[in-house]
């Protein structure tokens, strides 16, 4: 069964949401692919959820011979184009779980742009 959760407001489209399993009190990552079909830039600055303690804005980073990860305040997303987050790149990061997310549930979060506003999405656990 394929499943297609679509969430939309205004010019923004929120497509192909998904999170990674995680243990309670552990770390997990969600990952989405923003779309903007609107004739403006619209910024992305906040991600909230009940999910976990901490709920973050982070990017993928590489200094010299080095990985790591980061957190960021914003992603804009450009008129007429779409931004991806995806494993080795952007993506929000849930610290400190407060419940068990296994293959095939359903996670629930928020996410905040300045001007569309307050988007709820909610996004299927898989590997």
């Amino acid at each position: 069964m394929l499943l297609i959760l679509l969430n939309s407001k205004g010019n923004i489209e929120i497509k192909d949401a998904w999170i990674r399993p995680a243990s309670n009190g552990m770390n997990t990552a969600m990952y989405f692919e923003i779309f903007n079909n609107g004739q403006t830039a619209d910024t992305l600055y906040l991600a909230k959820s009940g999910l976990a303690e901490k709920v973050e804005l982070h990017e993928t980073f590489k200094k010299d011979d080095m990985i790591g990860m980061r957190k960021t305040n914003f992603v804009v997303v450009n008129p007429n184009s779409s931004f991806k987050f995806q494993p080795g790149g952007n993506h929000v990061m849930f610290i400190g779980l407060k419940k068990r997310l296994k293959i095939g549930n359903i996670a629930s979060a928020a996410l905040y742009f300045k001007k569309t506003g307050i988007i709820k999405i909610k996004a299927i656990v898989k590997k």
